[in-house]
């Protein structure tokens, strides 16, 4: 019987090794690509985090320029710094963020609040609020946090609360400052009257029983003259409108130009004189 020739250790070992690697090279494989998908895993989102930072930062670069900006506006010139110093008529006087314009000639029962426009400062609007004071009216400017009334829609508030012998108050602005007031008076009140300059409510106001004047320039390149109509439906039958022939934005105060404005056919003296005429009278009325 011829016997059968037996496969030596060495060849055992190798057969044994070569069965091992067959079986662990898809283990290999896998362990390779999930190494690869890994490292994508973790490039994908180091990119993403890399993204989110720099969005964050370019968020804050932003509302940073954005302060600055609004800070870094107008104010008022220096040749009308008289009209924050007191004089024969009106006793001026600061309080914090609140300028007051007292009539030394009266005691005053009724009170006007004045919201300045965007990125104005409150002194710039001195000469205006002095001359209606001198007709027996308190006057208080209200300087608002980085110049931006919608930052501090309700510190008239704290005016009507310090000033208790005021028994009517009106509040208006310029502006911005106009719509903000607007929006002040029809959540909390306590105002007879409100006095838009070259500016309009953003809400319908015609049915709140407020008296309303609302003053603007022909010249004015700054306020949008088709919301300054269609604001008529939102505005009381009743309201006195006045429109001022040659004046722009700008002389409504006493900052300069404001920016985008254009130039004005009158005299600033002229526009100022015609704007406290038609505030006064409307005080005036208030019952």
């Amino acid at each position: 019987m011829k016997k059968r020739k037996a496969k030596s250790t060495s060849e055992n070992k190798y057969d044994t090794f070569s069965i091992t690697m067959e079986l662990e090279r898809p283990l290999l494989y896998n362990d390779e690509n999930n190494a690869d998908d890994n490292k994508k895993k973790e490039d994908k989102s180091k990119a993403i985090k890399k993204r989110m930072i720099t969005l964050l930062v370019v968020l804050i670069l932003f509302v940073i320029g954005f302060f600055i900006w609004l800070s870094n506006g107008y104010s008022l010139q220096e040749n009308d710094m008289k009209y924050l110093r007191s004089n024969s008529k009106v006793e001026v006087t600061v309080d914090g963020s609140y300028t007051y314009f007292t009539p030394k000639n009266a005691s005053a029962t009724k009170g006007f609040i004045f919201y300045p426009g965007e990125r104005v400062d409150s002194s710039s609007y001195a000469k205006l609020c002095n001359e209606v004071a001198s007709y027996g009216y308190k006057v208080v400017a209200v300087d608002m946090p980085f110049n931006y009334a919608n930052f501090g829609k309700n510190k008239a508030t704290q005016v009507i609360e310090d000033n208790p012998e005021i028994t009517k108050w009106v509040i208006g602005g310029d502006s911005l400052g106009g719509t903000v007031a607007c929006e002040y008076a029809v959540n909390n009140k306590n105002v007879e009257g409100i006095v838009l300059i070259s500016s309009y409510p953003r809400y319908n106001i015609s049915e709140l029983g407020f008296k309303v004047l609302s003053l603007w320039g022909s010249k004015d390149n700054v306020v949008d003259y088709k919301e300054l109509i269609n604001s008529k439906e939102q505005l009381p039958q009743d309201t006195k409108y006045v429109e001022i022939e040659g004046a722009n934005h700008s002389q409504f105060a006493n900052y300069g130009m404001y920016s985008g404005d254009q130039e004005a056919l009158i005299s600033s003296d002229e526009q100022m004189d015609i704007t406290v005429r038609n505030i006064v009278n409307f005080l005036y009325n208030i019952q």
